[in-house]
């Protein structure tokens, strides 16, 4: 197959009556169970099939279904050839057709892969390709990758703010688990306990005339001073065990070990700061809609339609110290990549 990246893909096609002629019961709920992992992945799925009921699948969120056969379907409606769609089907005249205007199909028959597209075993792992968050991951650790084998002595930190209940934990993961996948040492710190605008709001109302978005002074120091700074200059930074003073925040484990052939992720909500400013060599911003900032907040469905006065609650409160940040440190102009980070499963580079 030429020029077919998975993270491009936006509607997924199923030709139903080629794929499920032998299908029995079980095959039917696995086929369901499939297409559910994908919709959940914020694929946009078609179904075509001249004896197909629209009201079986209403319960999925981004599925729609055309009654017809299916080549009069490709011949009349241009939206699904390009790019951005993939079919699924094991008809070999429809294989042949596609193939002159996009390899983005799969099947499982030998024809599939004779007429350039993709041959899979088990309808399932299919699911293995179509994973948006993992694709992510793996191109953002491709370019850290590239940076590394380029100066492999060089410290590399890399930092990942984002709102509050974004989900740093989860991108961390995959993208930790992407850049190990590829044999590179990476160390964390986890900045969410110690690092956010809870903590301007604290010491504004408070004593202190010196408004901060750190826990306290002594943690700034010992993360800036004692670990980020030391690191960007090549130095190893070793800890047996943390100092008492965030013993109780997790920010890493023990004992910590960095090196300068290692990368350093660090995150947090608010970590493009002018004390980080000149430690941070690459910067990415997980972004969420307001409906969805406010969603994980109140820890409410963000696919439902929940009542707005949730958002604007978010808004008066939460969203508005964040967005606060990022004005006043002009925190959009720094950003190296920008993840829309609605959907855990379906993560993309903006």
């Amino acid at each position: 197959m030429q020029d077919f990246h998975p993270n491009h893909i936006r509607l997924l096609v199923f030709d139903i009556d080629s794929l499920t002629v032998n299908f029995d019961q079980e095959n039917w709920d696995n086929f369901r169970q499939f297409l559910r992992v994908l919709d959940d992945r914020d694929f946009e799925i078609v179904l075509i099939s001249e004896s197909i009921e629209y009201s079986d699948w209403k319960s999925y969120s981004k599925l729609s279904v055309l009654k017809y056969n299916t080549m009069e379907a490709l011949q009349k409606n241009n939206t699904l050839t390009g790019n951005d769609v993939f079919w699924f089907t094991e008809q070999p005249e429809l294989q042949t057709k596609l193939s002159e205007t996009t390899r983005n199909f799969a099947g499982s028959t030998g024809s599939t892969a004779q007429n350039g597209g993709m041959q899979y075993q088990y309808l399932q792992d299919m699911l293995q390709i179509f994973h948006p968050s993992k694709i992510t991951a793996a191109d953002l650790s491709a370019k850290l990758v590239k940076l590394k084998h380029e100066s492999p002595q060089v410290p590399l930190i890399v930092g990942i703010g984002g709102p509050d209940e974004c989900g740093h934990v989860f991108f961390v993961s995959e993208l930790t688990e992407a850049l190990e996948d590829q044999e590179l040492l990476v160390s964390g710190l986890d900045l969410s306990q110690v690092l956010g605008t809870e903590f301007q709001k604290q010491n504004i109302s408070g004593k202190k005339s010196k408004s901060t978005l750190w826990r306290s002074e002594e943690i700034q120091n010992l993360i800036v001073e004692d670990v980020m700074r030391p690191y960007s200059k090549g130095q190893q930074v070793y800890f047996e065990k943390l100092p008492e003073m965030i013993h109780d925040f997790e920010i890493t484990t023990t004992p910590f070990f960095l090196a300068p052939e290692m990368i350093l992720l660090v995150w947090g909500t608010t970590v493009f700061l002018p004390e980080m400013e000149n430690l941070i060599d690459l910067r990415v911003l997980l972004e969420l809609s307001e409906k969805t900032a406010a969603a994980r907040m109140f820890s409410l469905d963000e696919r439902e339609n929940f009542d707005q006065s949730f958002v604007d609650t978010y808004l008066k409160k939460e969203g508005k110290y964040y967005a606060d940040y990022l004005d006043q440190f002009n925190v959009h102009d720094q950003i190296d990549y920008r993840i829309d980070f609605d959907n855990f499963n379906a993560f993309r580079m903006k």
